[in-house]
């Protein structure tokens, strides 16, 4: 039903691969309020019940609503959706019908945070409750590129992690429902001005090796797609006990 945007959490250091159940749901202009309305009604009901599912919800641009649910494997979504009918039940179909005519398109595809090319800072983890923006990468790669493009972002980390670098650094791959080779790359912020401090911050201490490593990415890419996100904190359900 729900799909999108979501921190990774520093204890999923452990594992190799996160993965996310993603989407966007477009909402009708003129239906905004009744969204946001029906919406929170939904996220109390989801504490109120319990729901087992954490999800987040970020906004690209107006009325594009995207959610992410982090799961431990592909069964969880079959899971999740069979929880999400039986909370929906409960909750009446009324209030979901009402839910449903805000909505214009909807859409649901699978990715996975990739932890070996990732960046986590020495100085810890990021406090995930201060990150209200996050700068997005869609990153279109070369079919047949996709382990150089890999190689080429480990030596990435591997500069980071030497430099000594502030900027948590975080990527995934497109897997169901993309149109692949598709890699993602995103960062944090407490705001769109505080992210871009450290993006100068980071410029400066990387200096020429990190132009050096941008050019052998080039090499193996088609395209980048650039996005803005804002955290709608009162849209999510970020802890599930």
């Amino acid at each position: 039903m729900l799909a999108g945007l979501f921190a990774l959490n520093a204890n999923a250091q452990e594992k190799e691969e996160l993965l996310w159940l993603m989407g966007e749901e477009v909402v009708k202009p003129e239906m905004i309020e009744q969204y946001y309305e029906v919406s929170q009604e939904l996220v109390e009901f989801c504490k109120a019940e319990n729901f087992p599912y954490a999800f987040y919800v970020w906004v690209s641009q107006p009325f594009h609503y995207s959610l992410a649910y982090p799961l431990e494997e592909m069964n969880d979504i079959t899971k999740m959706e069979e929880a999400w009918k039986a909370l929906l039940e409960k909750w009446g179909e009324e209030k979901y019908q009402r839910f449903q005519e805000c909505i214009e398109t909807q859409n649901e595809k699978v990715m996975v945070g990739l932890m070996d090319f990732s960046y986590f800072p020495e100085s810890g983890a990021e406090n995930e409750e201060e990150n209200n923006y996050c700068y997005w990468q869609e990153i279109t790669v070369k079919k047949g590129s996709e382990k150089a493009f890999e190689e080429v972002l480990k030596k990435a980390v591997g500069l980071m992690t030497e430099k000594g670098s502030e900027l948590a650094t975080y990527v995934g791959k497109g897997k169901t429902g993309y149109d692949l080779p598709l890699y993602f790359a995103w960062y944090y912020g407490k705001d769109q001005m505080d992210f871009l401090e450290k993006e100068k911050k980071f410029g400066e201490l990387m200096g020429d090796d990190w132009k050096e490593i941008n050019s052998h990415i080039i090499k193996h890419i088609k395209g980048i797609k650039n996005v803005d996100f804002w955290y709608a904190k009162e849209l999510s359900y970020p802890k599930a006990e």
